[in-house]
């Protein structure tokens, strides 16, 4: 992810070469974009969002950003099997469980099919609230560590 793909303004990244190869807008909301802003004071990346340690013209590697998650993963005590890929299904599974309606949800993955957006459906118990929105789920992570 570079910088310049970052759309504060609009609340969008702009992501290349996604899942699948596909190209990409994905909305973000207010607490990425707090998160966002901070970490470009702190660290002022130039080009590459997350540069790479070793060449700052390239970013980190996919396997670095695999052992960020797994040491993450560790620290917080989450013994759940599963890589960095499950993120993906648990942002799925959240929207849906918040009521994002699936043909959304679809647009959102990148999914050309919508029987493939469907697999996610049986990891739901039921239906949500959200009214049709993406939630935020960093700021919904917020609202649990609170109360």
């Amino acid at each position: 992810m570079r910088v310049r793909h970052i759309d504060g303004e609009r609340r969008q990244l702009r992501v290349d070469q996604g899942k699948g190869g596909k190209d990409r807008l994905v909305d973000f909301g207010e607490q990425l974009l707090v998160a966002l802003r901070e970490y470009w004071r702190r660290f002022r990346p130039a080009d590459w969002l997350f540069p790479s340690a070793h060449a700052l013209d390239t970013h980190v590697s996919e396997s670095t950003a695999c052992k960020v998650y797994h040491a993450a993963r560790e620290r917080a005590g989450i013994e759940k099997v599963g890589g960095i890929h499950s993120l993906r299904h648990a942002y799925a599974s959240h929207q849906l469980e918040a009521g994002l309606p699936i043909h959304q949800l679809q647009v959102l993955l990148g999914h050309t099919s919508l029987r493939t957006t469907q697999r996610y459906l049986h990891w739901v118990p039921g239906s949500g609230s959200a009214g049709g929105r993406a939630r935020d789920l960093i700021a919904t992570l917020g609202e649990v560590h609170d109360a």
